[in-house]
């Protein structure tokens, strides 16, 4: 009888120490970005009723972007009578990106309970995101989406451009695999669109690409043919870590060659191992180049930055400053050509995830207030990689929402109305209470009362006529003929006092 239990107490040392191995080996794949790898060996430790194992098996779908399977392991996680703050806020944002909105707040105010400081602004704002209706988050634009299933793979294929005949964009569909994400290392491809209407797709050549990195995503300045992508830090075909241990993110440029593709690789002067710099978009004139970075002294985990170029050497970068910048994350800017800034946050009011939002420069240059594109270029999982054409009618953006073919798919969209932005006057100052009629093609349509701005959703090839009145001013007619074209309209409108 005692050898038994002696027997007994040595397998259960045994056991022990196997899964305080494979706990530990799981826990290394986790601290370099292999989750993927690592869910695979913490899964039969969380099957004993490990709760640490849960909780690793948790936050490796959060960081894979696997919300569904995030969402089932962080409800076991809160249920645990010694569950951290933390895991209520994750649980909560999980929640958010499945649409379960009301669950949702709970989580996200029981969070708040436990942390009532200034750091839960990020928890704040969703909670407020969560408590407004769909209805109040809708732009109600007219707006047709299609997958872009031509391009897509069951990997990750995202932050497409157009260039040239075609489109470039960056995908993991080959290669040797990450383990962070468990799919291959993304590469920078280019997709030309053929006269059968079908796409042939190849990796760019040249200097873009290397093995066993990640490369992209990336944009072209089509006036001086340089390329300028993302990739991980590397010299001499070997990774660079900086002082934590990581591999960083830098940006480089390129030129395009006339037969052996993109050559003479150049890093970017404002580049540093101990912080990324990624998502590059260069303006229209090749001079300004925005992107995200992790540098110290910004306002969130994440920021968007710009760089100006002065006689072929990229300045200091300059944060784009709190009107876009929040304790959130802001990410893949896209720069239009008209100077408005497109850009993917979690840090602003959105339905989950990353949403997109655009903020337009006043006259001095200024950006304004950002605004979410709203359903359906919005969803509850991560939308980003927003692109749209010089009139703003058509583009892509990217989602790893629900009904696609892998993990990121591109979609492409064309709006089908024209938004107008009416601001109201009284003797030269915003005013509020203006009552606004509006007939198109002679035909009454609508009459509300309006406070210092309208946003008004207008028909390609129409004539309306906006009456603006108030007590006590002149009524005011403002005739808009509206074209084929999507492009946005501007207009303000000054009453005077009678």
């Amino acid at each position: 009888m005692h050898t038994l239990k002696v027997s007994i107490l040595f397998i259960g040392l045994l056991v022990s120490l196997s899964c305080f191995a494979q706990m530990d080996k799981a826990d290394k794949l986790f601290d370099v970005y292999k989750y993927a790898q690592a869910i695979e060996l913490y899964k039969p430790i969380a099957e004993k009723g490990n709760i640490r194992a849960v909780r690793k098996i948790a936050e490796c779908y959060r960081k894979i972007n696997d919300y569904v399977n995030a969402e089932k392991y962080f409800a076991i996680v809160v249920a645990d009578k010694n569950a951290v703050p933390k895991s209520n806020l994750y649980y909560a944002q999980m929640l958010m990106a499945n649409e379960k909105y009301d669950e949702a707040k709970k989580w996200f105010q029981k969070y708040l309970d436990l942390k009532p400081d200034a750091d839960t602004i990020v928890a704040r704002t969703q909670l407020t995101a969560c408590e407004k209706s769909p209805q109040e988050n809708n732009t109600n634009r007219k707006v047709i989406i299609q997958n872009l299933k031509a391009i897509n793979s069951d990997a990750a294929d995202f932050c497409a451009t157009p260039y040239e005949d075609g489109i470039i964009f960056t995908s993991s569909r080959h290669g040797k695999l990450n383990g962070a994400s468990g799919s291959a290392y993304q590469q920078v491809y280019f997709a030309h669109y053929g006269k059968d209407s079908s796409y042939q797709i190849e990796a760019l050549k040249g200097v873009v690409n290397s093995r066993n990195y990640n490369s992209g995503p990336a944009c072209i300045d089509t006036t001086k043919d340089i390329i300028y992508f993302t990739k991980n830090n590397f010299q001499f075909g070997d990774a660079i870590t900086n002082k934590k241990g990581d591999v960083t993110l830098k940006i480089f440029s390129a030129k395009k060659g006339m037969v052996d593709g993109w050559k003479d690789i150049k890093e970017l002067e404002f580049n540093d191992k101990e912080y990324s710099c990624a998502f590059p978009s260069i303006n229209a004139q090749g001079n300004i180049i925005f992107f995200t970075s992790d540098r110290a002294g910004g306002y969130g985990g994440k920021d968007i930055y710009f760089s100006t170029n002065t006689n072929g050497i990229w300045s200091k970068p300059k944060n784009a400053g709190p009107k876009i910048n929040t304790k959130g994350d802001e990410r893949y800017p896209f720069i239009h050509p008209d100077g408005t800034l497109y850009f993917s946050s979690t840090g602003w009011p959105g339905f989950g995830g990353m949403d997109i939002f655009k903020s337009t420069p006043n006259k001095m240059g200024e950006f304004g207030n950002p605004e979410n594109l709203g359903k359906p270029i919005n969803s509850p999982t991560d939308d980003f990689g927003f692109y749209i054409d010089q009139e703003h009618t058509k583009g892509y953006f990217s989602s790893d929402r629900n009904g696609g073919l892998g993990s990121d798919d591109i979609y492409e969209f064309e709006y089908l109305d024209i938004p107008l932005t009416l601001n109201l006057y009284c003797d030269g100052k915003p005013a509020d209470d203006i009552k606004i009629n509006i007939r198109k093609n002679g035909i009454p349509i609508s009459e509300t009362w309006q406070n210092k701005k309208v946003n008004i959703l207008l028909e390609p090839s129409s004539t309306y006529i906006i009456e603006c009145s108030k007590v006590g001013f002149q009524t005011e007619n403002i005739e808009i003929k509206t074209p084929k074209k999507n492009k946005p309209i501007i207009k303000s409108i000054s009453l005077i006092m009678n």
